[in-house]
């Protein structure tokens, strides 16, 4: 219809949180751009909030639809057994039919997926008796010289796929697809509902070639005449993913060995890790050599990457930072025995007051314990 949407986002209360400074390792929040209470103004929203998409949208429009119905997968993870694998094994489960996987995986094995529907709180997703005792007689059926029993589980986690809604209650029987669904009551709010990383470029494809369609018969003519011209072509096929920007990643990986002055554990984390972005982690050692000390002995992984996680790759959290920036916190202990130094190295670098520290070191322990169980 022509008129702009205008959303208000309000940050979560904290409590006392200290500001930029006091906390330090933070982004630098730029005026205009961001703030803590702000408003947001756009003439069509696609809402990509993945399984929170319904969440979202009754907080903000009355009478929204309900749109995903998703689905449990849980893994369980565990030290290399008896019978292990070299290399990823396809396996079909007995007793459902469903596949599954075991797959070498940061040094220990990946043991799943289940797919079970799901309707509970997504904030509180954790695996099941049911599942565990599944997987293990799965596995063990077909490699019975594992002899997995829980004692052999680190950890285990489980996440909810965002799969349409369709009333089914056969997960199996649930679609894989995706859609782009227009609001019943608003035409310019549409929400991806459904897809998988192996089909992100499709869909991010058809919902440009939505936006246009819905912006207008003008601008659409003018979307497909650039597109037809070659001007607005997708380029995802041939840019690189970050860290991947070499054509010789094995030749990339031998030079930075030779002249990494790092433990073989160190260098293969770092190159796993960042890629070829393993050397602007070296950059900070560089300009400190005490950075390169080792504060998790199990990954090899160095007080340079905690400062990095924060200062380049937009880390808030300590649970950012070790589980999702330094993987530190998928290591057999899930990073608890780290956190501590962790912290140390974020208040020593990046300005953290002791009483910060302490927060996000029981906020991280909270964290694991919540969505990481085991």
């Amino acid at each position: 219809n022509g008129d702009s949407l205008v959303f208000n986002f309000s940050s979560p209360d904290r409590g006392s949180s200290p500001s930029n400074q006091d906390r330090g390792g933070g982004p630098t929040v730029r005026e205009g751009v961001y703030d803590a209470d702000h408003t947001a103004t756009a003439p069509m929203i696609i809402n990509a909030a993945g399984p929170w998409i319904d969440d979202l949208l009754r907080n903000t429009v009355s009478n929204s639809p309900r749109l995903i119905g998703g689905t449990k997968g849980s893994h369980i993870i565990v030290a290399p057994f008896p019978g292990a694998p070299a290399s990823a094994l396809y396996v079909e489960a007995e007793t459902d039919q469903r596949p599954f996987f075991i797959i070498p995986w940061n040094g220990h094995y990946l043991i799943g997926t289940t797919d079970l529907p799901y309707t509970g709180d997504l904030d509180q997703v954790e695996i099941e008796a049911d599942e565990i005792d599944y997987l293990l007689r799965e596995t063990n059926r077909v490699i019975p010289g594992a002899k997995l029993g829980r004692q052999e589980i680190l950890y285990t986690y489980s996440g909810v796929r965002p799969l349409p809604f369709t009333g089914e209650t056969d997960a199996a029987g649930i679609t894989r697809r995706h859609f782009t669904r227009p609001h019943p009551s608003l035409s310019n709010l549409f929400s991806i509902v459904g897809g998988k990383l192996t089909t992100y470029r499709s869909l991010a494809e058809e919902t440009v070639d939505l936006i246009f369609r819905k912006l207008g018969p003008a601008r659409e003519r003018a979307h497909l005449a650039r597109s037809e011209r070659g001007s607005l072509k997708s380029t995802t096929a041939q840019v690189p993913l970050p860290g991947a920007a070499t054509p010789d990643f094995k030749a990339f990986s031998r030079d930075f060995q030779q002249r990494g002055g790092l433990s073989e554990l160190t260098c293969d984390h770092l190159l796993r890790t960042y890629g070829t972005h393993a050397t602007e982690v070296m950059k900070l050692v560089a300009d400190e050599p005490v950075l390169a000390e080792v504060f998790d002995a199990e990954t090899g992984t160095i007080a340079a990457e905690v400062v990095f996680a924060f200062r380049h790759e937009f880390a808030q959290t300590l649970a950012d930072c070790l589980l999702r920036r330094t993987m530190v916190g998928l290591n057999s202990t899930r990073g608890l025995e780290v956190v501590e130094a962790a912290a140390k190295i974020a208040q020593a670098y990046l300005g953290w007051s002791e009483t910060w520290a302490n927060q996000e070191i029981d906020a991280y322990r909270a964290d694991i314990s919540r969505r990481i169980g085991g």
